[in-house]
């Protein structure tokens, strides 16, 4: 059976082990309470320093997710300056960049999945995958085209469901809906030498074919052992996403939102920048609070 399901707090937070942000705020809060349950249940007390040593990371994750949220202002697309912005608008299908989720056939801006097959009590991964296609971004008085590669995407749609021996993990962002994002915004460049990006594309598509087997790997879902026409089109819509992210669209007056270069939070979402920041603080009290907690154990 399949059905939309919301996380914690009416957030998506995802334990999906496929993941490329596997460690979120969940993930670090169930590390660092496991640790010191173990410390206090096998009267170890050392055992909590790591327990303090994790939470006071994940604190300073949560801390900085937050001030950013809350302190950056929400810019128009018209107006933004270069770097790094919080912006707001609807989310579109780009049609150069069509995006269709694998399990589901549903069209969407974003998708991320797993297929773990079940065998008695073990579990393992068989299949996954991340889109990273771009899509357009409208707040009514401009636009832009985000590149989701990298991105940290926390959205309200999750499905989970189970057939037979498999189960499956579905993440989504469908168009029409309010987007928040925050992220490096730059105006469209020609390559230095004036080159299209199709170039780069067709480069690392060239590149990718001459490793059959990672080629397989990240792009052969039905794992029948070779690229069929429509999983040969999913790597080429990656390789002009990846190429997109270091170089800016054709069009001369085009702008796009992508990873940050100085590795600052790249965040997608189709919650409220109010409650983004809600969450973000809730975690960091959270973490804190088992901080300290720790630090009592392993310092009587």
């Amino acid at each position: 059976m399949i059905h939309w399901s919301l996380g914690r707090s009416g957030l998506e937070f995802g334990l999906n082990p496929s993941a490329r942000l596997v460690w979120s705020e969940t993930s670090w809060a169930a590390a660092s309470a496991a640790l010191l349950f173990f410390a206090i249940r096998s009267g170890t007390p050392w055992l909590a320093m790591p327990a303090a040593g994790v939470s006071l990371w994940a604190w300073i994750l949560s801390r900085r997710h937050y001030r950013q949220i809350a302190d950056i202002p929400t810019a128009n697309l018209s107006s933004a300056p270069q770097g790094y912005v919080e912006v707001t608008g609807t989310g579109g299908i780009h049609p150069d960049y069509p995006v269709v989720s694998p399990l589901t056939g549903l069209p969407c801006l974003w998708y991320e999945f797993t297929v773990w097959e079940v065998d008695g009590n073990q579990t393992r991964v068989i299949n996954s995958g991340t889109s990273t296609s771009p899509f357009s971004l409208s707040d009514g008085k401009g636009r832009a085209l985000v590149v989701p590669e990298a991105a940290r995407v926390i959205t309200r749609h999750s499905r989970n469901w189970r057939s037979g021996d498999e189960k499956y993990h579905e993440r989504v962002l469908l168009s029409h809906e309010p987007l928040y994002v925050l992220g490096e915004h730059v105006s469209s460049l020609r390559e230095a030498d004036g080159n299209p990006v199709d170039k780069r594309r067709n480069a690392l598509l060239a590149e990718w074919k001459h490793d059959q087997q990672s080629l397989k790997q990240r792009f052969d879902n039905d794992r029948d052992g070779h690229i069929d026409a429509a999983e040969w089109e999913a790597a080429r819509r990656a390789a002009e996403a990846q190429a997109l992210q270091g170089q800016a669209p054709e069009e001369p007056d085009e702008q796009y939102l992508r990873k940050p270069a100085d590795g600052r939070p790249f965040i997608i979402s189709n919650y409220s920048a109010q409650q983004l920041a809600k969450r973000f603080r809730r975690w960091s009290w959270l973490h804190l609070g088992i901080f300290f907690a720790a630090l009592a154990v392993a310092v009587p």
